[in-house]
């Protein structure tokens, strides 16, 4: 744990305090998944804003700096096309979760599944790299590609929809109603709901190669809108383009049953509760 310790690099989101209570903990779990010639996958589980790709950023770094052979990517990286997940919003153009980018259903599932498989093979690999600001913010698929050729000892994996599971159409909507969500006013009927849980489905065989879930999960529901807002905050100042306030509430409002979902049904290794202000305040 000391050499842990002494690693930290003052970071504007992870005081040290931070690190040492929630992230050093999470870090040694990791670590002692470690085998050799054994690549471990660790996923990381977060709605929107929640800090997934910060948390991923800084343990890949600290890793790196035990030498350790590591990569690291989000689901995102999977999306679909942009054309095709156009066509995706065309064919289900009744459908308001599909008129969104990041619903199960708008990822390249056989990929995924593919090159997670190559990952444990220890193969060479190839990751896609997605762009979110292309397009207005819907973002697309850059034509470069990161080619990875020696086996790492640890892949980062991140995703908010990362391990949701098989569940009917009456648990999504007993699980909104149980965390104050309007289901009905996004899908009265609750038919456009069911289109989301069945491509759902077609996940289940890639969180079966994950060795170890990390949830990052939020006091409160309405913390996703403030955190997802900043962010795009952020990407417009890179970027020049991004979402509007309404239109990142109105983002967010079709995530969260879903996120909702994977909150109460994925059963985690380890589970960090953050507060508003993005402080961590309890580890399970």
């Amino acid at each position: 744990m000391e050499e842990l310790v002494s690693l930290y690099k003052k970071n504007k989101y992870i005081s040290r305090q931070q690190y040492v209570e929630f992230i050093v903990p999470l870090l040694e779990k990791i670590i002692n998944l470690h085998r050799l010639n054994k690549t471990i996958i660790i996923g990381i589980q977060g709605g929107q804003g929640t800090g997934k790709t910060t948390i991923v950023n800084f343990i890949r770094d600290i890793l790196k700096k035990l030498e350790y052979q590591v990569e690291s990517f989000s689901i995102d990286d999977f999306y679909l096309i942009y054309k095709e997940r156009e066509k995706l919003g065309e064919k289900y153009k009744d459908n308001p979760f599909y008129q969104i980018r990041g619903m199960p259903g708008t990822h390249r599932v056989k990929f995924l599944l593919d090159t997670l498989k190559k990952i444990k093979q220890g193969k060479e690999f190839e990751l896609p790299i997605f762009d979110k600001s292309l397009h207005g913010a819907k973002g697309d698929v850059l034509k470069k590609t990161i080619n990875v050729k020696q086996r790492p000892d640890f892949v980062l994996f991140e995703g908010w929809c990362l391990g949701i599971p098989n569940v009917s159409i009456k648990e999504l909507a007993e699980i909104s109603k149980n965390n104050n969500l309007n289901l009905e006013k996004l899908d009265p009927n609750l038919k456009h709901s069911k289109l989301v849980l069945k491509f759902a489905k077609r996940y289940q065989r890639i969180w079966k190669l994950l060795d170890y879930i990390t949830m990052i999960k939020p006091s409160s529901p309405d913390f996703h809108k403030a955190w997802r807002y900043n962010q795009e905050q952020e990407l417009k100042k890179k970027t020049g383009s991004g979402k509007t306030k309404k239109e990142i509430g109105d983002f967010v409002d079709f995530y969260l049953p879903f996120t909702y979902v994977c909150y109460e049904k994925i059963k985690p290794d380890l589970t960090l509760l953050v507060k508003e202000n993005h402080k961590f305040y309890r580890i399970i």
